[in-house]
């Protein structure tokens, strides 16, 4: 693919990585132009206006009170053409596992460098998928630790379960009726043989999948 087609986008709220790595990523000379935003509202806009073009958005995992996973749901449902490249300091093989099961284009280090994102760009662009050689050796471990019972939809309402919505109001941000949304709930609850949405939300936390 061509310099003139591709569109690289950073999106983090720490201003001082944001910088950093965005000076990085321009200094490989492969992006018509780099992006950086720090705001959701900003970022979705952004990705709504240029539907079209193939856009390369690195993604950090750890965002203010939250982390990225829903906003790679969203991020695709506003623009099929996204190639999504999380980036992460993350050594924990149960988040690694997690984020694995959103199935972004690229899983890198915060810490990697030019050959390790360029390698990573081509592993995108021949149709694969795309780990670092850091956190692939912790992947090697994922079979060894306990198997997450939840499904990749299941993961996305435990996030608004865990932001504080409704029941109605997770509904409208998942584009699910309430009805599904207690279905999931029922299901979940039953997977982890518990009995309370309070307790849950305590499971997942502890196995840090919120």
């Amino acid at each position: 693919m061509e310099k003139n087609k591709k569109i690289a986008v950073v999106f983090d709220d720490h201003l001082l990585f944001l910088d950093a790595f965005s000076a990085l990523i321009e200094r490989l000379e492969i992006f018509s132009s780099v992006q950086t935003f720090d705001d959701e509202r900003l970022l979705s806009q952004f990705l709504i206006n240029h539907h079209k073009a193939p856009i390369y958005l690195f993604l950090d995992y750890y965002l203010r009170d939250k982390n990225a996973l829903l906003l790679i749901n969203e991020t695709r449902r506003l623009n099929r053409q996204v190639k999504v490249i999380v980036t992460s300091s993350v050594t924990n093989p149960t988040i690694i596992a997690n984020i694995l099961t959103y199935n972004p284009q690229g899983l890198i280090s915060k810490s990697s460098g030019f050959d390790t994102i360029l390698q990573c760009i081509d592993t995108i662009d021949g149709g694969g998928q795309y780990t670092c050689p850091t956190m692939s050796e912790i992947v090697v471990n994922i079979g060894q630790i306990s198997k997450i019972p939840f499904s990749n939809r299941e993961l996305e309402i435990l996030q608004y379960f865990a932001q504080g919505l409704s029941i109605a109001q997770t509904a409208d941000q998942s584009h699910l009726s309430k009805h599904t949304i207690v279905a999931h709930r029922r299901n979940m609850m039953a997977k982890v043989h518990v009995n309370s949405i309070t307790e849950l939300l305590a499971f997942a936390r502890n196995k840090e999948l919120i």
